[in-house]
């Protein structure tokens, strides 16, 4: 646990969630799709490569990719698009929210907390996945980072979630998977929780995660005392 935020005691107001990942076990199919539509022009991607772009928005993916193969033939707004439609046609076909979503979205509202979604994937994916999910009338926020100038792991699209709601960045609590989300929500100010893929743990501490958890379901009381933090309408 990061020592700042377990002295900090703060009351959080706000549970900000990345979607892939973390509502969605959709990284797997990110991962299908991109080594398919690559694939398709030529490059072959492994799973180290993959990870290097993992939580960075779709134009970016690209970018990083055609920068680093110049020989690759293609243009970059059209493999922008085709890895859009082909994940979202995938998670059409076989999205579910991820195991533990649904009650931890259950516990943060019981407690009185406002719920927003800060994802690099558009706001059109965000929005067909959520709804494959069950899940799009639980969120009263959805902000794209497609949307901002620039996506994780700059903090943007986290502290324009926070000023959507209307709360103060330092009292939302993110929820990520990343080392790319984890940046981005500190440099937001926010306490960061990371329930990351196994492989990934060491690398979300070292992002700065204030607390790394195995699974949604660990998203308990015992969470908000190694955090030092709570609820905001908690006595605790």
């Amino acid at each position: 646990m990061n020592e700042q935020a377990g002295r900090s005691g703060r009351r959080i107001e706000a549970v900000i969630f990345d979607m892939d990942g973390v509502l969605i076990d959709s990284e797997p199919l990110w991962r299908e799709v991109e080594v398919d539509v690559f694939g398709a022009l030529g490059l072959s991607l492994t799973r180290e490569m993959l990870e290097e772009t993992m939580g960075r928005r779709t134009t970016e993916v690209v970018a990083h990719w055609f920068e680093r193969h110049p020989d690759l033939d293609g243009d970059r707004a059209e493999v922008a698009d085709r890895l859009r439609a082909e994940m979202g046609a995938a998670v059409r076909a076989r999205g579910a929210a991820a195991p533990g979503a649904v009650a931890a979205i259950d516990r943060f509202t019981r407690a009185g907390l406002r719920l927003a979604v800060a994802s690099s994937s558009s706001r059109a994916l965000i929005e067909a996945t959520l709804r494959t999910c069950g899940l799009l009338d639980r969120f009263e926020v959805l902000r794209s980072a497609e949307d901002e100038i620039r996506g994780k792991p700059h903090p943007d699209v986290y502290l324009a979630a926070a000023r959507q709601l209307g709360v103060d960045p330092v009292r939302c609590l993110a929820i990520e998977d990343s080392p790319a989300g984890v940046r981005a929500a500190k440099a937001a100010r926010m306490v960061s929780v990371a329930v990351p893929e196994p492989g990934l743990a060491e690398a979300v501490r070292e992002a700065g995660a204030d607390l790394v958890l195995g699974s949604l379901a660990e998203l308990d009381d015992n969470m908000w005392r190694r955090l030092g933090a709570a609820p905001v309408g908690s006595s605790t």
